[in-house]
């Protein structure tokens, strides 16, 4: 299977059951074992409560329920890692208000800091329904390539309806181009015709991956990494987007000077999978 061992970190928000629902269809789907996490004080309440939950997301075998007091983020980290789980599920709002942005919510800490794969569900439906529009970007890198193929067994598993992969670009010294000749024309062309050349590289490397068992689409966006990406999903209804995870963790100097992944999490536009291939 994709994802062997699933963890979600569950609260009693009223996000909760949606996201419990999410996660035991996924378990399901990928047919792994659900680890959930309460970060918190175990009081015979709560287990009324969590039992209560449990019942209603029809949450019943291979699973494991970890309590345990701490600071949120540290405490879903260090347990992801000692149980060695695959997929980490958490839940976000679309947009987070710049102080709480700046500072961290515990979801996009997760984000950044994660020892494996992150799955951020968004909206009030959390993902109970298959996903049919995946989106994924494409990088180069052998960490790339694994993220794409990972994604692809994933569609397949969804009977995905539409599989894009998207190339986003930029040209070097365009601006200078149109400051030192003054045409607008001259830099057109040379836009179009760079487009055309990672049009041509793209589907090579769709194919070089042997994707063929599923509608896939190849697009190439000129545009700031992140945002040209981010937009494009958002304009065609994707359901998610999947990107491959940052080679180093990402600072507070990353969310300032940003990371392309960083503009993607400022604003998501869709259910986000972030991979990252276990050591």
């Amino acid at each position: 299977m994709i994802f062997n061992k699933i963890g979600l970190a569950i609260t009693f928000s009223p996000n909760a059951l949606p996201l419990l629902q999410a996660a035991k269809r996924l378990q399901d789907l990928f047919n792994a074992k659900l680890f959930l996490i309460h970060v918190g004080e175990k009081t015979s309440s709560k287990e009324g409560l969590m039992s209560n939950l449990l019942f209603k997301a029809e949450i019943q075998n291979n699973y494991e329920l970890i309590w345990q007091d701490g600071e949120p983020t540290k405490v879903i980290l260090n347990l992801s890692f000692k149980k060695e789980i695959d997929l980490l599920i958490a839940g976000a709002l679309e947009k987070e208000n710049i102080l709480k942005y700046y500072i961290g919510s515990v979801a996009r800490n997760i984000m950044r800091e994660s020892p494996c794969s992150v799955l951020i569900l968004t909206g009030p439906s959390f993902g109970i329904k298959p996903f049919k529009k995946f989106c994924a970007l494409v990088q180069y890198t052998p960490l790339g390539e694994y993220a794409i193929s990972t994604a692809y067994e994933f569609a397949k598993l969804e009977n995905a309806d539409e599989f894009i992969l998207i190339k986003e670009f930029d040209i070097p010294g365009l601006a200078i181009t149109i400051a030192d000749t003054g045409s607008i024309n001259e830099a057109e062309q040379k836009r179009a015709d760079w487009q055309k050349e990672e049009e041509l590289k793209l589907k090579v490397f769709a194919n070089e991956i042997n994707l063929h068992e599923l509608n896939v689409k190849t697009v190439c966006i000129y545009g700031k990494q992140g945002w040209a990406s981010s937009n494009y999903v958002k304009e065609i209804g994707g359901d998610l987007l999947i990107v491959p995870s940052p080679t180093k963790k990402l600072k507070l100097f990353d969310r300032i000077f940003q990371h392309d992944l960083e503009f993607i999490l400022q604003q998501l536009p869709c259910a986000l999978l972030i991979i990252k291939r276990k050591e």
